[in-house]
């Protein structure tokens, strides 16, 4: 398991920015017998005959209505499985659910793993628009606003904690966005594949264990690095702020940064994705501080 595990990683992270499309699903048909594995990015995978190894899927969702020999493990996708389905090992669904008929745990001769709770602490934030998928209503929206009050004091708080690192890893961010992006988006994925990798080697406590303080490590990253993304966008709206007005410093920056990005937020289709970028960012940029600030102790 741990090797597919891991045949699995390098998939992702050849292709990681590989956006998921809407491209026909990978089929194996009822009449077929495949041998060896099948690995999809990007897309659904269906298995009506029969595969023999281990089905991996990143990004898209699993349907079972026939044999799978080894392990089913779907990133980022869920798992349906249907009347006579059978899997010979674990099956994995992390990021999604399963979904299978009464008495379908017999089909499955492993464990049955489902993180999408986990992967939710991940995503809590990650993507976020109450108006992307149905009309916003008063609730939803009120919602929203609190947990970008929650955003602003948490900023605010780091501002008034540790204002040289807030506003260092501020400046980092405008000369590198790509690359503190990029970093930011290997993180949470292999967090993501360390978590599931963690929760299926060790005992379930263990491996829950661990997994929880990595994603407390996660948030934490995050927490700290969108207050820099924060700083680093209000700067650019206040560049010009004199001193003494209500606009001058870094509080009113932060304070400005993350209005713009939660307005943008809540716009059907862009707002996710814009939350998205802003989330990398931060980890990406919260990572590169650490390592400057670890390289510089080492140094002296």
């Amino acid at each position: 398991m741990a090797r597919r595990l891991f045949l699995a990683a390098a998939f992702v992270l050849a292709g990681f920015a590989l956006p998921a499309s809407a491209a026909d699903p990978a089929v194996v048909p009822a009449a077929e017998v495949r041998a060896g594995d099948l690995v999809v990015l990007g897309r659904d995978a269906v298995v009506e005959g029969a595969l023999e190894g281990t089905l991996v899927a990143v990004a898209g969702n699993v349907r079972v209505a026939g044999r799978v020999g080894k392990d089913v493990i779907a990133l980022g996708g869920s798992v349906v499985l249907e009347p006579g389905a059978g899997i010979g090992g674990d099956l994995l669904a992390v990021g999604g659910t399963v979904t299978a008929p009464p008495g379908a745990s017999r089909a499955v001769g492993g464990r049955v793993l489902t993180v999408g709770e986990l992967e939710a602490a991940f995503a809590a934030e990650l993507q976020t628009s109450p108006l992307a998928t149905k009309p916003a209503s008063g609730l939803l929206l009120a919602f929203r606003l609190v947990l970008l009050l929650a955003w602003l004091a948490a900023g605010l708080l780091l501002l008034r904690l540790v204002p040289r690192a807030v506003t260092g890893t501020a400046g980092l961010i405008p000369g590198g966005l790509a690359t503190v992006a990029a970093l930011g988006a290997a993180a949470v994925l292999s967090a993501l594949l360390a978590s599931a990798f963690l929760l299926i080697v060790l005992p379930a406590t263990a491996g829950l264990v661990l997994t929880g303080l990595l994603l407390a490590f996660l948030a934490a990253a995050k927490t700290f690095g969108l207050a820099a993304v924060f700083v680093a966008l209000g700067r650019r709206l206040t560049r010009n702020a004199k001193r003494g007005s209500p606009l001058f410093g870094d509080p009113a920056a932060l304070a400005l940064g993350l209005a713009l990005l939660g307005l943008l937020s809540l716009v059907p289709v862009a707002g996710p994705f814009v939350w998205s970028v802003a989330s990398l960012l931060g980890i990406g940029a919260a990572l590169v501080s650490a390592s400057r600030r670890d390289a510089l102790r080492t140094a002296f």
